[in-house]
Formats: C-alpha cells, sequence, structure tokens
C-alpha cells in the first residue's frame, strides 16, 4: 500500500511548467530525484519530514510530471542554476538539500555554485565521481543510437525488471502500483526523448565536482544503502574522505533508494541530522 502523497502544484520555474509536492512547515529541505526518478521517489518520506520541516520535493526539467524541453542544459551546472531559481521562486534564502543518485550530485554542484544557499547537504547513494555507474541499463543510454532503441522499447514490464534487478534490493517494492506510477511518466510530450540525452549531458560535470569537493564545507551526511547495484557502496567512503565535514551511514538490506526500502530508519537518521543543521 503507497502512501497519501500531499496535493501537487504545478509552478514556473524559468518558464518550466514544475510538478512540486509540499508539506509541512519549519526550516526548508528540498528532495532532490535520481535519474529516471521523480518526486514520488520521496512518497515514505514527505509527509515524516514535514511534520518536522517544510520539505519541498519537484521533478527535475525532463523527468516526472514536469516540462522536458530539448533546449533545456542538462547538465549538473543546469540543474544547479535551475534548483537556485527555484529556491527564490519559493523565497528561501538557503535550504537543506537531499539528493538520491544524479540529485545527490546536483545538491552537489548547487553548493560548489551558491555556497551561501545551502544550509546542509544529505547524499543518498551519490553521483558525482566519474564511471560510478555500474547499472547496465544506464550505461547503454550513453551510447548512441542503442540508447534510443533503450527507450523506445521501454514498457512496464521493463520498468520492474529495472526496479527488481538494479534499484532495489528487495523486488517486493516493484510492485504493479509502482510500476505503473513511473511507467505513467512517458505518456508526457517529450519523455522517451529525455533518458539518453539527459544521461550523456550529466556526465560532463562529474570530473569538475569530484575534483572540487574539499570545498564543501556544511555539514554533510552520507547515506548509502549496502546493497546498491548502480553505484558501488565503495563511493560512500570516497565521499567521507574528500568532504571535511561529513559522516557516513550505511543502510543494510537496501538499494539504491534506501529511502524507500528502508524509509523509517533513514527518516528518522534524516530528522536527527537536519534538526542540527538547522
Amino acid at each position: 500500500m503507497q502512501p497519501e502523497l500531499p496535493h501537487s502544484i504545478f509552478t514556473k520555474i524559468n518558464g518550466i511548467n514544475t510538478h512540486v509536492l509540499m508539506a509541512g512547515n519549519g526550516a526548508p529541505v528540498v528532495l532532490i530525484h535520481g535519474f529516471m526518478g521523480m518526486a514520488y521517489d520521496w512518497r515514505f518520506n514527505i509527509q515524516e519530514l514535514g511534520k518536522h520541516f517544510s520539505v519541498y520535493a519537484l521533478d527535475l526539467p525532463g523527468f516526472g510530471y514536469s516540462d522536458k524541453p530539448l533546449s533545456f542544459d542538462y547538465t549538473s551546472n543546469g540543474y544547479a542554476e535551475f534548483i537556485a531559481s527555484f529556491l527564490d521562486v519559493y523565497r528561501l534564502k538557503r535550504a537543506i538539500l537531499v539528493g538520491n543518485s544524479m540529485g545527490g550530485q546536483i545538491a552537489l554542484m548547487s553548493y560548489l555554485k551558491y555556497p551561501e544557499r545551502v544550509t546542509g547537504l544529505v547524499l543518498i547513494d551519490s553521483g558525482s565521481y566519474p564511471h560510478s555507474v555500474e547499472f547496465l541499463a544506464f550505461k547503454l543510454l550513453k551510447v548512441p543510437v542503442i540508447g534510443e532503441i533503450s527507450v523506445a522499447l521501454l514498457n512496464r514490464a521493463v520498468i520492474k525488471i529495472m526496479l527488481k534487478k538494479g534499484i532495489y534490493f528487495d523486488g517486493s517494492f516493484a510492485t504493479d502500483e509502482v510500476v505503473n506510477s513511473y511507467y505513467g511518466v512517458y505518456r508526457t510530450a517529450n519523455a522517451r526523448k529525455m533518458p539518453p540525452l539527459i544521461m550523456r549531458s550529466i556526465v560532463k560535470d562529474e570530473a569538475r565536482i569530484s575534483s572540487r569537493l574539499s570545498e564543501i564545507k556544511c555539514p554533510t551526511l552520507i547515506i548509502w544503502g549496502a546493497e546498491d547495484r548502480v553505484i558501488s557502496p565503495s563511493r560512500a567512503e570516497m565521499f567521507r574522505r574528500d568532504i571535511g565535514n561529513s559522516s557516513v551511514l550505511m543502510m543494510p538490506q537496501a538499494g539504491h533508494m534506501p529511502q524507500v526500502e528502508n524509509s523509517k530508519a533513514v527518516n528518522k537518521t534524516l530528522i536527527g541530522f537536519l534538526s542540527k543543521v538547522i
């Protein structure tokens, strides 16, 4: 049974119709989903975190039910600019950024560009180190033609396999309801053009970001699924080594999205960390 999500709204950010879920009151926390994800990725976290903070979960441009313009800058730099504009539209001077996978990479770039806007960082199975992605389905998207063919063949059965064999450690989380939620996005304009385009764009900033991690001074929590098959858990220790004010929490029996598979523990940890940072 899926939890009830807060009412969704659409907000224009730099001319892009952006799907946003919001809950709670208090210090602002922005949840940034990963590659081929959406705000729905935080379905087990938004309401619980909303008991303590003002929580914003958005569908990034190119994903979910937000617009997917072919002209958008889908690099980490382009997304960081978008996050800054998002904060401006919602009149948030500063926020804690929580990013999963590609969302972590975007959160890191946001700090490097606008450190005065970021109170703290939470990196959940985060990208940013070059060649980190080990999941074959994602790696194929980088290859011209093959990437386009892969997305053209995407259907409910393929999404279920990707969730069970790549994203989740516990395949029982890949219910038909969950599969349908992700598949529904591919009825929106340009949706099938996005994965190859964004995968090829987002990797362009990896070396730049990873070489500057020592510049991050804000409190940083690194959460990782111990059974992650998309990005190796060994990357968690690399982040801890390269980011001075950081700590690591390894989540057992969880894959690339521990906020789904081990949501209670992740929520408790986040509330404790965020309360100290604010």
